[in-house]
């Protein structure tokens, strides 16, 4: 994981990606000159799934004529977070888009920001509604959780025991991903054959994921699928299932980047993941910020804009905007897909 992260920082830097924290113009100033001052701050850098959505967002602000700065704590921890998001307020930018750690403890710099006229966009893990404009959501909850469940059918179809995995209990979309997917093996025909048995944290690390698989694999000797729509925690639960010895009666599903579980695809172990793209949900999170800033998006039910090459988007109930392009991998297609 380590090695993918440097060769992607590397490639994004290369393409002239901007890593700043350091003040720059004020924001009615660059809007004079017709650009505004987007600050991208993820939940913490270095992590590969975040430096490919700044790749995308750095691609929208220069098709908009944006400056646009990426940065953030080295670290997922939420203190961190506030205190970045605080000084991104401080350097005065025209728009904020923040992945959040957790919804609540992030909401008070971002309403702090919002009184001084700062578009807030979320993207990724949303915050509290009156503490951002929009949410620019990868998928539904319910499509990711639907989505997440195919893929487990594609591991085990005659369905067992499951197992989640999420980064904390305040992460908002891991736990609505699991509150769905629970649901659906009571309600739903088609995912009736699976029984949840756990649910663990891992705090969006390597490490700790593997740990917590294993554990899981442990205490519950006829668990069939891990799940976790954590980019992190996914491909760890596929390497744990290697490393002791359960392949083929264990398998692993959810989001993760197609370059961190291509070989297991390849190898035979696993049969199925999937993503959006990542690049592309921090394209549309920039177009959002920028049709907020320029009055061509109205946080009105039913209203749209244009997304550049993405074409057209709806504004959904609390100024939530859902991108919903899942990509599926599996053994067959997997080689198509490089990031």
């Amino acid at each position: 994981m380590k090695k993918l992260v440097a060769v992607l920082v590397g490639v994004l830097l290369s393409a002239g990606l901007v890593f700043a924290s350091g003040t720059t113009e004020s924001g009615a100033s660059a809007a004079k000159k017709g650009g505004y001052r987007l600050f991208m701050n993820p939940k913490f850098t270095g992590l590969a799934y975040f430096e490919v959505c700044a790749n995308g967002a750095k691609e929208a602000a220069a098709e908009l004529g944006d400056t646009f700065v990426y940065t953030g704590s080295e670290q997922a921890d939420v203190q961190l977070q506030v205190q970045s998001l605080q000084n991104i307020i401080a350097q005065k930018p025209d728009a904020i888009i923040v992945s959040a750690i957790d919804l609540n403890a992030v909401a008070p710099p971002l309403r702090q920001a919002m009184a001084q006229g700062i578009k807030v966009v979320s993207y990724d893990a949303d915050t509290a509604t009156d503490a951002r404009d929009f949410f620019v959501n990868q998928m539904s909850y319910e499509g990711a959780a639907r989505t997440m469940l195919d893929c487990a059918l594609l591991d085990a179809p005659q369905g067992g025991e499951i197992a989640f995995i999420a980064a904390s209990p305040t992460s908002p979309n891991h736990m609505a991903h699991i509150r769905i997917m629970t649901e659906l093996t009571k309600t739903d025909p088609k995912y009736q054959v699976f029984k949840p048995v756990a649910t663990q944290f891992a705090a969006d690390d390597e490490a700790k994921s593997i740990e917590v698989a294993v554990n899981l694999m442990q205490a519950y000797p006829n668990l069939k699928v891990i799940i976790s729509s954590s980019a992190v925690s996914a491909p760890a639960a596929a390497r744990a299932i290697e490393t002791i010895g359960k392949v083929g009666k264990v398998f692993a599903t959810g989001v993760a980047l197609p370059s961190s579980i291509k070989s297991y695809l390849k190898d035979g172990s696993q049969k199925a993941f999937f993503i959006w793209d990542p690049a592309m949900l921090g394209y549309l999170s920039v177009y959002a910020a920028h049709a907020a800033l320029d009055g061509s998006l109205k946080k009105a039910e039913g209203a749209t804009f244009s997304a550049g090459k993405l074409k057209e988007f709806t504004v959904g109930k609390d100024g939530e905007i859902v991108y919903g392009r899942p990509l599926i991998f599996t053994p067959e297609n997997i080689d198509q897909y490089n990031f």
